[in-house]
């Protein structure tokens, strides 16, 4: 389903990509990263940004900043706030097994002994764990308090379509008094596994809640919405939510 009609309302928005963050990142951009992006500023816990990708730190801060402007919904029960994100299976950090596939390397290529021997015990002990799928869902769950109903969608950008309709339904439908859903992606460096399509990463979240009495329904129109792939690159789960996100700033 293309379209869907809600009686729910936006009240928190996130944007990082290419083209900027907040609403600098409604107009304009180019493939590549989000300019000026520090996970620092919004993520307290310095360790555990150890455990986290390029792509998991841009979720986990997108979703602090819609929370931020919605109020981090602390008027409501945890129960009762939701979390729906769309993603991408995860490699992992390249960087964590370069270092093993260089001592991998025979006179032909790739060898397996040489990787038993001496590549995999050089591999980064929390590759794994960076690499999870739902980094961004568990990780914004506990650091916000969010113990009601949620998904994590790892299916690229049919993903984040999925986690934006799914928290609005779920409000709708009264599983939630709030839930925050968007996408988020790091595809920096893809380029050579896709062809050579131009490649970007970003994250975008909303905050939904039930629409005031006689508000009119929230349109989720996706032929409506432009993924921009030419202005900002391939953003793989956030390709939708970004979207989303600079439709609903440029309307203001």
């Amino acid at each position: 389903m293309s379209v869907t009609e809600l009686p729910v309302r936006v009240c928190g928005i996130s944007l990082l990509c290419p083209a900027g963050i907040g609403a600098d990142g409604a107009v304009g951009g180019r493939p590549g990263e989000v300019p000026g992006f520090r996970a620092r500023a919004y993520i307290k816990d310095r360790k555990s940004l150890k455990l986290m990708t390029r792509g998991v730190k841009l979720g986990v801060s997108g979703i602090r900043i819609a929370l931020s402007e919605a109020g981090e919904l602390t008027d409501l029960p945890p129960d009762r706030r939701g979390v729906y994100v769309g993603a991408s299976p995860q490699p992992g950090d390249p960087e964590d097994l370069r270092l093993a596939l260089e001592r991998s390397m025979g006179p032909e290529g790739f060898d397996v002994s040489r990787f038993a021997t001496e590549g995999y015990p050089v591999i980064h002990p929390l590759w794994l764990v960076r690499g999870l799928s739902n980094n961004v869902l568990g990780i914004a769950s506990a650091n916000h308090d969010l113990q009601g109903t949620n998904s994590n969608y790892c299916d690229g950008p049919e993903g984040g379509w999925t986690a934006l309709v799914e928290g609005a339904l779920a409000v709708a439908e009264g599983r939630a008094d709030a839930v925050v859903a968007g996408g988020a992606d790091s595809l920096i460096g893809a380029a050579p596994l896709l062809g050579g399509r131009k490649c970007g990463e970003a994250a975008a979240f909303v905050v939904f809640r039930p629409a005031a009495p006689g508000e009119p329904p929230l349109r989720l129109d996706r032929d409506a919405l432009d993924p921009s792939e030419e202005e900002l690159g391939y953003l793989g789960a956030a390709t939708w939510p970004v979207a989303f996100a600079r439709a609903l700033l440029r309307a203001g």
